[in-house]
């Protein structure tokens, strides 16, 4: 299974990378996170 990682700084390009990814035929797993700047888990 390869996983992608798709991460933006703002909610709208965010939304844009993940429209991008859907169309090329990506299939979301898992969902949203926010992590703090800095974590380290």
């Amino acid at each position: 299974v390869e996983y992608r990682i798709i991460r933006s700084k703002t909610l709208e390009s965010l939304e844009e990378e993940v429209n991008a990814a859907l169309k090329d035929g990506w299939v979301p797993t898992g969902g949203p996170m926010n992590l703090p700047f800095g974590f380290a888990g």
